[in-house]
């Protein structure tokens, strides 16, 4: 097939612009012709080695050049209009991320949106808010995709509600860069990848592991991730220094870096809410660490019960099944190797690409 994938912009190491490139790069492989299609890239990108055999063309154009929804609305219009004059003759275009969905409006080549989650949907409701507005403009130049992809059911059933478009549920992909190794130490190492934001939830990790400083004394705190909101950093830092527990922020970091924490890594935890899919849990579990999740976390409905999953907000809950790993560590090694081999198995990115080219197809075929 000719496929043309369109994402807005190529500038963070973020999990959903990795899904878009492990997709380039397993389509390529797959023998599939592949172009890809930005506003924004970034020179020397993270990902640029998995788009090595692939065109990219970019309008180079900043994606975002205000703070307030409107002013992005009507750039958003104006690039994707003019990136639609670029699009080359393609069997299916696919759409990877808010607004890129929109040049279904521009173009007559069938449009299939991966659809990770609808804009503003971690944005509070009120429909007395100019963003009603922003939902008739989103749902009017989203109204041609001709099919949704979602990552998981509660998720497509959010689309459903959203968009009155078919949808299929899709998941998503997971890979390790390189193989994780259990490195001992004197520490119980925590480990959270993710940014500084409210919608994660990492306070509660903190406030977990506050909870059962008596059992855990040697508790060691990691959390990976850009900061987006400093008051939330500042709380998990007094909320550390008042229980004597070592937090360690460590930005963002390379790949590299990223494993050698992975390799000291006891335990990872990831609790956020509204959260689609989770490729940081997946990564760690492949890894064989054992791994709690919150009830919110899209990869909650394929884990089969082989790693704790929390409700959301639950500290006292989370805080005993920190404790319940650290007593039962090898039982929780076993079975988180146990599922490894499931979503080593079924949730590869190159499983993904097949999946995604058999979605391609019904449209085309149909």
């Amino acid at each position: 097939m000719n496929i043309g994938i369109i994402n807005p912009e190529l500038i963070h190491p973020r999990g959903a612009e990795k899904q878009a490139c492990k997709l380039c790069y397993f389509l390529d492989k797959m023998g599939h012709e592949v172009t890809f299609y930005t506003f924004e890239k970034a020179e020397n990108y993270v990902f640029d080695p998995l788009l090595s055999n692939v065109e990219i063309i970019s309008l180079n154009k900043s994606w975002i050049s205000g703070i307030h929804w409107s002013v992005n609305d009507l750039r958003w219009i104006y690039l994707t209009k003019k990136l639609s004059q670029k699009i080359g003759d393609h069997d299916i275009i696919n759409a990877h991320n808010h607004p890129a969905q929109w040049i279904s409006k521009f173009t007559d080549i069938p449009t299939v949106w991966m659809c990770n989650e609808p804009y503003m949907y971690f944005e509070e409701r009120n429909w007395y808010s100019p963003k009603l507005i922003h939902d008739q403009i989103d749902r009017f130049f989203s109204s041609n995709v001709k099919l949704i992809l979602s990552l998981d059911e509660r998720m497509d059933k959010i689309i459903q509600n959203t968009y009155n478009i078919k949808t299929q549920i899709m998941g998503s992909g997971v890979d390790l860069e390189q193989d994780i190794n259990h490195v001992d130490n004197d520490f119980f190492d925590s480990i959270f990848v993710g940014p500084i934001h409210p919608q994660k939830r990492p306070l509660d990790i903190v406030k977990a592991f506050a909870l059962v400083k008596d059992k855990i004394p040697n508790a060691r705190l990691h959390f990976v991730g850009d900061f987006i909101s400093m008051k939330l950093k500042k709380e998990m830092e007094e909320t550390a220094l008042k229980n004597n527990i070592e937090i360690i922020f460590h930005g963002i970091i390379s790949n590299s870096k990223l494993y050698n924490l992975y390799n000291i890594s006891d335990i990872a935890i990831f609790v956020p809410e509204l959260q689609p899919w989770g490729i940081f849990p997946l990564e760690t579990i492949l890894g064989g660490i054992p791994t709690i999740v919150s009830d919110q976390c899209g990869i909650a409905e394929i884990v089969n019960n082989h790693i704790p999953v929390v409700k959301l907000g639950d500290i006292e809950q989370l805080a005993i099944k920190i404790v319940e790993v650290k007593e039962n560590y090898k039982e929780y090694v076993l079975k988180t190797l146990k599922l490894s081999k499931f979503i080593s198995k079924n949730y590869s990115w190159e499983n993904y690409s097949k999946k995604m080219i058999f979605a391609f197809n019904s449209i085309e075929d149909g």
